[in-house]
Formats: structure tokens, C-alpha cells, sequence
């Protein structure tokens, strides 16, 4: 998997988990183990719904900082 793509299945994740569905359902809808989710959960706030529904609107509104080269 690119990291495109883990980006997108991790933002789908913190989303399924702020919006209240369980670790378990989450982990059947993307196919991974509980556990991963879990993680991935958790250092985006889990089990704190506040906290994810913030790391949800970051990741939504986040404006692009140019790098230096």
C-alpha cells in the first residue's frame, strides 16, 4: 500500500470512529484486524469522540505549507 492510500484508509477510520461506530465494525468495513484500528484510533484521541471529530475537521481543513527546499 502507497501512503496515499494509508492516508485515506486512516482518515476513514478516526472518521467511522468520531462519528461513534464501534472498533470492531470499523476494523470489518476496512478489513483490518481490531487491534489496528485501534491504534490508529488512538493516536488520533480514541476513545475521546472530541478529540476525533477535531483530528477530523484538521485533516478536512488542512491548508499546505510550502516545504523548503
Amino acid at each position: 500500500m502507497n501512503t496515499t492510500t494509508d492516508s485515506t484508509v486512516n482518515s476513514m477510520i478516526v472518521t467511522m470512529l468520531a462519528e461513534g461506530s464501534p472498533v470492531w465494525y470499523v476494523a470489518g468495513m476496512v478489513n483490518m484486524r481490531s487491534h489496528d484500528v485501534y491504534v490508529i484510533g488512538l493516536a488520533a484521541g480514541y476513545p475521546d469522540q472530541a478529540k476525533l471529530r477535531r483530528a477530523v475537521w484538521a485533516a478536512q481543513n488542512r491548508t499546505r505549507v510550502p516545504q523548503a527546499a
